[in-house]
Formats: structure tokens, sequence, C-alpha cells
């Protein structure tokens, strides 16, 4: 078993959603969230291979029903001339949360398990789609560095939140330099509501 940090961006949210996220409902599967099933267990009869697929490479088909939640721990990127790029996790949840739908956004950080192979039903553990050992087949999305959570990544493994503002990141970015500091931030480490992934094995850090 592997632990992995993760990184989602989701617009739209305000300091209260967030917190909820953070302290009570933790981030939820689109298939919870829109009603298209009740429960946990529920959710986790959608799971398998071809619904991970759906979830990756035909989300505006099924993003109100997946059973999967996108989060992104980055990659490498190899070009037409054999030229390899970092793939930010941070950067892809920036563009999902922010830059992309132009508003205000959240960045949560959290950690996973790993199986190191494909997990199939276990809803305990992540689908590591970015590997291609586990998951060989071309894929336009694979910069973005996709680790599939099945249904549910509870409060208690879920580091912190940040809050960064359209206006703020896009001014940064045309003066060529990165937005650092996020506006807000809910940290559950500090606060005491999650446990940190050293504790339980050495973690991968995100791309």
């Amino acid at each position: 078993m592997l632990v992995q940090e993760v990184v989602r961006g989701v617009a739209g949210l305000t300091t209260g959603d967030a917190r909820r996220i953070m302290e009570r409902d933790g981030l939820l599967c689109a298939a919870l969230r829109t009603g298209r099933v009740t429960t946990a267990d529920e959710a986790e009869v959608l799971l398998g291979a071809e619904a991970l697929d759906q979830h990756v490479h035909e989300h505006h088909v099924v993003r109100e029903g997946s059973p999967y939640v996108s989060t992104s721990a980055g990659t490498y990127v190899t070009d037409d001339r054999w030229h390899t790029r970092s793939a930010f996790a941070v950067d892809t949840a920036i563009d999902f949360a922010v830059l992309g739908p132009r508003a205000d956004g959240w960045v949560f950080y959290g950690y996973v398990f790993l199986l190191g192979r494909p997990a199939g039903h276990h809803a305990e553990f992540a689908e590591e789609v970015r590997d291609v050992h586990q998951h060989p087949a071309w894929s336009p999305f694979r910069a973005e560095g996709e680790v599939a959570v099945p249904v549910r990544l509870p409060p208690r493994r879920l580091l912190r939140a940040e809050l960064y503002r359209y206006a703020e990141v896009a001014a940064a970015l045309a003066a060529g330099r990165w937005p650092a500091v996020p506006s807000a931030v809910i940290d559950n480490e500090a606060e005491g509501r999650c446990g940190s992934p050293g504790e339980l094995a050495a973690a991968r850090t995100a791309v």
C-alpha cells in the first residue's frame, strides 16, 4: 500500500461550503452530491473499470452521477521531441478552480491510499489513473495527473484548504509570478481534525 498526497480545485464555494467539506462532509463524489444515490454503499456499487473510464474520458456525460472524485497528484509528460516537463498538481487545481471558470476557488490538499494496481470495486483505495503501467491506454488528459478517489475523501484525510481569488491570480500571472499566498486557509492539521500521512507511512508528495 502507498500513501499519496493529492490536490483538488473546486470553484464557486463559499467559505462556509469549504469549511463544511473540511469539518463534516469531506469531498463527495457527484453521485452523492446530486442525489443519484443516497448512501456511500450505493455509490460503491457504481465503481468499476467502465465507470472509471467514463469519469475520465466522458466526464461531460457523467459529471452529475460519477462515483469518483477527481484529484491530481501531478505527473510528467513528454512532448513529440521527447522533452519531459512537469505538470504540477497545484497548477491543475488552480486551472480547475480559478482560471478555467474565471472565479474565486478553493484548493484542497489531502492524501489517499493506493494499491499500486487497479483497485476495481474497493472503495478504500484510490485509482492512480496517471500511472501508465496501470492504465496504459492513451489519454488526452494524462497531463492532469489524475488520481480518482472512490465515493468520498473524508475530512480526516484532508490536510488544508486554500482560497485563491481570480483577480489576484490573473494579475500575478500577468506579471510573471505565481500567487503564492492564498486569501484564506482552513488548516485541519493545525486544528486537530486530521492525522498526518507521515504517521502511517512515508507519503509520496504530489508533483
